[in-house]
């Protein structure tokens, strides 16, 4: 094969490989990445209507995905503490029991992560990625 053929086909490659991240960077999407090792410290998932983070939160019958979660109007505790809160709307919240009330589940050790920093729980905003992650997580 000749140099100059072997080097158009090369840029060929290279062109279409450039496209092919270009394209999968455009449709990536920009949901949050659900903690699995939060997932595992919970002792309940529920989907929650979530007004603000100091009010109580509403979760419905069809919103428990596992354990023994609340249902109906329930304050969770250290909700006002958490970071992805995005406005009123249906979260996904990993809860665990504490004496009489519900706690978000905050961020777990996980091998080679340094968590002194980090601290605060957090809450999903409930779209179809969050909600394929979960069902993946309870696989």
């Amino acid at each position: 094969m000749n140099p100059r053929w072997r080097l158009i086909l090369a840029a060929l490659a290279f062109a279409g490989w450039v496209s092919y991240l270009g394209y999968a960077a455009a449709v990536k999407s920009r949901d949050p990445i659900v903690s699995h090792a939060q997932a595992s410290a919970a002792h309940a998932a529920v989907v929650a209507d979530v007004a603000g983070p100091d009010e109580p939160v509403e979760v419905k019958e069809q919103g428990k995905l596992w354990g023994d979660g609340p249902g109906g109007k329930v304050e969770v505790v250290n909700l006002a503490d958490a970071r992805g809160y995005a406005g009123p709307g249906k979260y996904l919240l990993y809860l665990e029991r504490r004496h009489n009330s519900w706690l978000l589940v905050g961020q777990q050790r996980s091998p080679g992560t340094d968590l002194s920093g980090v601290g605060k729980p957090l809450v999903y905003p409930w779209t179809d990625d969050v909600r394929k992650q979960e069902e993946k997580l309870r696989k």
